[in-house]
Parts: structure tokens; sequence; C-alpha cells
């Protein structure tokens, strides 16, 4: 909980629209709006909520980032790895806020070519798709569902992430911390029909939407059995499920700690 106090001797003091307002409290309502576009336009009325912005961004970020930016723990990765501050240091300037919304920026720009290119030529093959997509639904829909769309969001940003990585045996670690799950996500990243992030060198693909499976809702339970199944090594030899390895493999599709936009959105504030 937020102590309030007299607000500083500062010149925030002497500005003109909350300036009977003690810091903490403004603070606190900016860590109540729900998007970083709200806050650049909360911070541009005066210049007393502007300086407010500068030197709380550390916290308010903290607050407004876990409504606004879906899958938030690995785009401040990425951001790490772009050269900002590591992930155990909080956000430290409205900079690192700009660089944070101009990547999820362009990870929607990839949702919407990938929704338009790949998506919407998706095939169920066989399954029953009102199975997994609703009711009188007789194919998958031609956008990425919620689940999808968390899964796509959570790989980009991982794949980008592992491209910044110049050192090679940085990258080997990354990808040794990854599940087994996770890894299947990341191998179909790398058929994305326009490559990775701005000047990366994964190359661009256009072997059709046949090259992606595993991240499709109706392909899970066929993931499960990939990622849990274990032949015995001794006769008679069968399969076994170890559903553990599948539950110890971290899935975030399902929480709601990032909103969903189902519409790309500008950056704003830069």
């Amino acid at each position: 909980m937020m102590i309030l106090s007299v607000a500083r001797p500062t010149r925030l003091a002497n500005a003109g629209c909350f300036s009977p307002f003690p810091f903490e409290l403004q603070t606190v309502v900016f860590c109540h709006l729900t998007s970083f576009q709200d806050v650049f336009s909360f911070a541009a009325t005066c210049h007393q909520l502007q300086d407010v912005w500068l030197e709380g961004v550390t916290t308010i970020y903290r607050h407004v980032a876990k409504v606004s930016i879906t899958c938030e723990p690995h785009a401040r990765i990425l951001l790490a790895d772009q050269g900002g501050p590591a992930t155990k240091v909080g956000i430290r300037s409205a900079k690192n806020v700009h660089q944070m919304l101009r990547n999820q920026s362009m990870v929607y720009k990839a949702i919407a070519q990938f929704e338009s290119d790949i998506v919407s030529k998706v095939r169920t093959g066989g399954l029953r798709a009102e199975e997994y997509y609703g009711p009188g639904i007789d194919g998958h829909p031609p956008y990425l569902t919620r689940t999808e769309r968390r899964r796509f969001i959570r790989s980009y940003y991982q794949l980008w992430g592992l491209l910044k990585l110049d050192n090679l045996q940085q990258r080997q670690s990354r990808l040794h911390s990854v599940s087994l799950k996770q890894l299947l996500y990341l191998c179909e990243m790398c058929w994305l029909p326009n490559g990775m992030g701005p000047g990366e060198d994964v190359d661009s693909q256009s072997g059709g939407y046949g090259d992606f499976l595993v991240k499709w809702d109706h392909w899970q339970n066929s993931l499960k059995e990939v990622v849990c199944g274990r032949r015995t090594k001794e006769p008679p030899y069968k399969m076994e499920m170890h559903w553990e390895l599948w539950e110890d493999s971290p899935n975030e599709d399902e929480k709601a700690n990032g909103h969903l936009q189902l519409q790309s959105h500008p950056v704003a504030g830069t």
C-alpha cells in the first residue's frame, strides 16, 4: 500500500492543476490508468503531471504494464536484450517505456500480417472445429484466438530476444531454460512469412499455413502427446504419458495477467 505524505518541496508544488495533492496521490492516479496512451495524455495536461510521470515512471510502468502489455515478462527480457535495464532493475525512464511500446507495435504488425497470410488458410485436419472454436463454427476463425495470440506474442518476444544475443553461450543457456513445449512454439516462429523484428536475420519463408501446427488451439491435445509421451526402454514397449512435463512447463495461455487487445495500436507519446 502506498503511504501518502506531504508534497515534496519541488516545483511540482508550485504548478497549476494538481498542486493541492501530494506527489504520491498523483502517482496513484497514474497507476489506475489502463493504457500508456492514457498515461501520455494525462501527463500532457500540464507541466506538473509531466513531472509526476517522469519522476514516477518506475512505479507507474509497473502498474499500467500489467493491464496493457501482453506477456510483459517476455517483452521486458527483450528490452534488456536490446540494451535496456536488466530485468531485475525496474524501468528507469520514459525512453524505456517508449521502446517497450515500439516493440509491442512490431508484434501487433506481425500478428496482422500473420492473420492475413496464414491464419485465414488454416484447416483443422478433420477435427471438429466447434469443439475448439465454439458452437456452429465449421473451421478455424480467420484470426488468432485469445490463447493462440498469447502463444504468438510470447514466442515472438522470445525469438527476437534470442536474435539479439551475440554470444553463442548466452543463446544456448537461454534455450536450455526453455521448456520443450515452448521450443516447439519457437521453431514455428522461424517460419514467419515476413521474418522477425526490424533488422533481424531470420529469413522470410513462404511455405504456407501447412508449416504451422503447434500454436493452433485444435492441435494442443496432440502437442501434449508429443511433449509428454515417452516410450518405455524395455519390452513390452509402450507409450507412457508423463503429464507432469506439461504441467511443469510455463503455460501463460490461460492467464489473464495481460490485457489482450484485438486491434493493432500505434505507439503513442513518442
